[in-house]
């Protein structure tokens, strides 16, 4: 039965599903190992996939009044020369915020239907339906959801016990100042750089990745110095050096992954978004995939009072499009990183002179949740 539903983390994944649970009217409530809403911002591209959904639960209009609407995405050489540009009216509503603004506007529509979140709860252990946390708090569940993130402790202990691996990426952040409203995408050699506003400020988050062998920390919130920031990103022009300059505090990390599952769920336990599929973030996508399973998730909760069948659709749902675009986002990297300049140029002239940019992006935002659900005709 589903009607006891417990999740596991209070971030994006975690916080859509509670709103849509509640707006179908399911008791759920979410632990949270942290003390408080997280207060670090980082840039986040909220996609056409993902707009509708939150026009869907009722978050859409708060969300257009905190971020911005960028006018086109541009595709750059290192030193700003445009190689590909396309207009936004052709792609969709894109939305470009804070994941912080996103958080806290999911955290209030959570709140205001009634829905309850214990933080300081950190999971220690999950034995059939007994959850146990390390404050010695217990609770009973049915349903069980997995939305602790790309270190999911659920993934590690009752599904495969992989651990995060360096993939070889370190990415540089944070958020400066420039008069771009736009998201520009700067192509270097073995780096490259997305750039884009987050407000009506036009306070623009910056996100600098560069290959390289050098394992660093998989936190996002351990910071760098300037000093080390221009260096690793030397070769851009002076847009790009003056943005990095206007952050008042950069962040330094080391991208991780972990395998692709067959399977988000096992007995009473369902993983979404990182813990399901942490992908690498070259297609922007990591934000939405966790919204589109949490909005079907709660869905199929809400409409099936089966366990078992939940588990049958929500695979048969989201298995093939997430592991999908996880493998498509790295062959991105792949692309955004060629060191040879030979095929830098044909890359760039394949992106120039083809739609292959445009091919690529419908395929992934034409993508309807709403579509899906009665496609099952449950």
């Amino acid at each position: 039965m589903t009607e006891n539903l417990s999740i596991i983390g209070g971030g994006i994944a975690g916080l859509m599903l509670g709103c849509v649970a509640k707006i179908n009217g399911r008791h759920c409530k979410i632990y949270e190992k942290s003390e408080s809403l997280s207060v670090h911002g980082a840039g986040i591209s909220l996609s056409p996939n993902t707009t509708k959904i939150f026009k869907e639960i009722g978050i859409l209009e708060n969300l257009l009044e905190e971020s911005c609407m960028p006018i086109d995405v541009v595709w750059r050489k290192s030193d700003g020369e445009i190689i590909k540009k396309i207009e936004m009216k052709k792609i969709g509503q894109v939305l470009t915020t804070n994941r912080h603004t996103l958080v806290k506007i999911l955290y209030n529509r959570f709140i205001s239907l009634g829905g309850e979140i214990e933080f300081s709860h950190e999971l220690r252990e999950i034995s059939e339906n007994k959850i146990t946390f390390e404050n010695e708090a217990s609770v009973i569940s049915d349903t069980i959801i997995g939305a602790d993130g790309i270190k999911s402790l659920i993934r590690t202990k009752y599904f495969i016990s992989d651990l995060p691996k360096f993939s070889g990426y370190t990415a540089w952040r944070g958020i400066g100042s420039s008069d771009s409203k736009r998201i520009n995408i700067y192509l270097g050699k073995n780096s490259h750089i997305v750039c884009y506003p987050i407000n009506k400020k036009l306070e623009t988050s910056f996100v600098g990745i560069l290959r390289n062998n050098k394992i660093n920390s998989d936190s996002w919130r351990e910071e760098g110095t300037k000093e080390e920031l221009l260096s690793d990103l030397s070769e851009y022009g002076d847009f790009i050096h003056q943005l990095l300059k206007s952050s008042q505090k950069v962040y330094r990390w080391g991208i991780y992954d972990r395998p692709t599952l067959n399977s988000y769920s096992k007995n009473n336990i369902i993983l979404i978004g990182d813990s399901a599929h942490p992908m690498m973030p070259f297609l922007g996508q990591g934000g939405s995939m966790a919204i589109e399973d949490s909005y079907i998730l709660g869905n199929l909760i809400a409409k099936i009072n089966n366990i078992d069948k939940v588990k049958m659709y929500f695979d048969q749902l989201r298995v093939k499009r997430a592991n999908g675009i996880k493998k498509s986002s790295k062959v991105q990297g792949y692309l955004n990183h060629i060191n040879s300049r030979v095929l830098q140029k044909v890359r760039n002239y394949l992106l120039d002179r083809t739609n292959i940019a445009m091919r690529r992006t419908q395929n992934i935002y034409n993508y309807d949740a709403l579509e899906e659900l009665e496609s099952l005709n449950i």
